[in-house]
């Protein structure tokens, strides 16, 4: 069976960071220096403290706030610190330091080509564990590229998360393919294993010139969620380049069991 569909991971996969560390350093001080003129007390080594794990917290409840899961968080965390913020003011604080972030974010040079290349015969969804679904949406639109995808799924806007199994499902039955038909590329253990568990063929990306994408401020970083030497990679494929893309599935044998 060919592949008639690539589903694509964002960050880490599409989209690299110039410097993973300065970008989370980034976010804690523009979150700090805003929150400061709210009444914060802390210096930013204190509050860095507090912030460590920020995204590793269990997701807050979902409810019909009008916020997104990002600005939940936000909300929660801010509650603990003992500052009760206006929602606007909140928003502002939590948007200026997702745009510090950002910044640092750079299309990888060879994204826009394959993409373009792929989408010609081919149906393609982006996947993306995202807390602020619109801040993806936007960077797609001003970089050009929501038109290459079929499906934009993000978890913030659906409320799955891979390595969950049913965020696959819903990109799959709205391109109307079966998991038999369909690649994934990502990153992180959270794509190979949660497109293996919906019955598609994934491949894992491994630059060797783009530090991995640590999706978490923490005072000293961690990177458990990708894999390491000490974990099996049998039976994944595993590029070194987005390019790669256009040669193996160029191939008459580029099935999705083939590429295994």
């Amino acid at each position: 069976m060919k592949v008639k569909g690539v589903f694509f991971d964002l960050y880490g996969t599409l989209v690299t960071l110039a410097d993973v560390r300065a970008a989370w350093w980034d976010w804690l001080t523009a979150l700090h220096s805003t929150l400061v003129e709210h009444g914060l007390s802390l210096d930013r080594d204190e509050f860095a403290g507090r912030c460590d794990g920020f995204f590793s917290k269990p997701e807050p409840e979902q409810i019909d706030d009008g916020f997104t899961v990002y600005e939940r968080r936000m909300s929660a965390h801010l509650a603990e610190l003992g500052l009760v913020l206006e929602p606007q003011h909140m928003r502002r604080a939590a948007m200026a330091a997702l745009n510090a972030w950002h910044a640092h974010a750079r299309l990888d040079p060879e994204a826009r080509d394959v993409l373009a290349d792929l989408s010609k015969n081919r149906k393609l969804a982006l996947i993306s564990n995202f807390d602020q679904a619109s801040h993806v949406h936007e960077f797609l639109a001003n970089e050009g590229l929501t038109a290459f995808f079929d499906v934009v799924v993000v978890s913030d806007d659906v409320g799955l998360k891979k390595p969950d199994p049913r965020i696959f499902r819903h990109a799959l039955d709205r391109v109307g393919l079966s998991p038999e038909e369909v690649i994934h590329i990502g990153d992180m253990k959270d794509d190979v294993l949660g497109a293996l568990s919906a019955g598609i063929t994934p491949i894992l990306i491994r630059r060797e010139w783009a530090d991995p994408i640590i999706p978490d401020f923490h005072v000293q970083p961690k990177v458990s969620v990708y894999f390491g030497d000490e974990d099996s990679l049998d039976g994944v494929r595993v590029i070194p380049a987005l390019s790669e893309l256009k040669t193996i599935l160029s191939a008459p044998t580029a099935t999705p069991s083939a590429l295994l």
